[in-house]
């Protein structure tokens, strides 16, 4: 296994021949709490339509918009009851089009139907160590599983279909391999890049600078960020400065939302640094602490624009046999 972490870290630092920066579509949000408005926008999640579904933590609402960005419906109020928010964080949608949001300020998961109808809530349990401090991400696996980033514990927990705890993933810590800093996203890389039928998790160790990559189990793992993804902060290609937000295409490109750079890398699966863009600034393409992005159905790349309270589309990267 330390081949294998220290092969996925130097890749990263290597390259491969280099994608040209996506050109911006669009850009829609300004910062307010009226419809459309956004206020420190963190997380994003885009439908099989072409629906966008944007956390606004700092209306502590959850924000839909149409494939064109045009605003549908809000859901949800400041609270702590079911169906409000304390700082909801992340997002994301399964395969009957429900909705989980990862609620930061409410140590909570909820669940709601499309429409915004309030289903369940999922907490963990203390007594099989599965409870949360701040969940601050969220994912469903291709097998219905509910995994999310336990931000201030620093771990992955897993749960069942049915919202009963299964297991752990992770332990706090800086430097060696499977070792957590505050993890705030997951996403998911399909199983045909490796082998097997399990395909692997990927995991935005936000405050180690790096990128994890575990097998279902947590047992193994790979890492980038920096020189043998150690998690030291940087700035040249791949390096992060918090990688705070993850997101896979349908090539398994994966891209990070590299926060205090001000920027987005994309790699390939293996960790292979492919392009960046964006830099810090307020005009269209630029970024302000970008917190999250999301690939829609046709392979545009949508970007959570958190300090400029907006969100940010661009074109698909073109696939590798382009």
């Amino acid at each position: 296994m330390s081949l294998m972490v220290a092969a996925v870290a130097l890749s990263a630092g290597c390259g491969t021949k280099p994608l040209a920066s996506p050109a911006l579509l669009t850009v829609w949000g300004e910062s307010g709490d009226g419809q459309g408005a956004l206020r420190q926008p963190t997380g994003i999640a885009v439908g099989e339509d072409g629906s966008v579904f944007v956390a606004d933590a700092g209306n502590h609402r959850i924000q839909v918009f149409d494939a064109n960005g045009g605003f549908v419906r809000e859901i949800g109020s400041r609270g702590t009851g079911t169906g409000q928010f304390l700082r909801p964080m992340d997002l994301d949608l399964d395969s009957q089009g429900r909705l989980y949001v990862a609620e930061h300020g409410g140590d909570r998961v909820q669940v709601f139907a499309r429409d915004g109808t309030f289903l369940r809530v999922v907490r963990g349990d203390d007594s099989v160590a599965g409870s949360f401090d701040a969940a601050a991400g969220v994912l469903i696996s291709p097998d219905d599983e509910l995994y999310v980033a336990d931000f201030y514990n620093n771990r992955i927990v897993v749960f069942r279909p049915d919202g009963s705890f299964e297991r752990i993933i992770g332990a706090p810590g800086r430097v060696l391999p499977r070792r957590l800093h505050y993890p705030t996203d997951l996403d998911w890389i399909a199983p045909s890049t490796y082998g097997g039928d399990d395909g692997r998790l990927l995991v935005a160790d936000a405050y180690n600078n790096r990128i994890h990559l575990f097998p279902p189990d947590g047992k193994a793992v790979a890492r980038w960020g920096g020189l043998f993804g150690l998690g030291i902060p940087g700035s040249a290609p791949g390096s992060f400065r918090v990688a705070i937000g993850v997101a896979v295409d349908a090539s398994n490109r994966i891209y990070v939302a590299d926060f205090e750079n001000h920027r987005i890398q994309v790699f390939t699966d293996h960790g292979r640094h492919l392009s960046t863009f964006g830099s810090r600034g307020t005009r269209p393409g630029e970024f302000e602490r970008p917190t999250d992005l999301a690939i829609g159905p046709d392979g545009r790349i949508f970007v959570v624009d958190f300090g400029n309270d907006r969100v940010q589309v661009f074109e698909r990267l073109p696939d590798p046999l382009d």
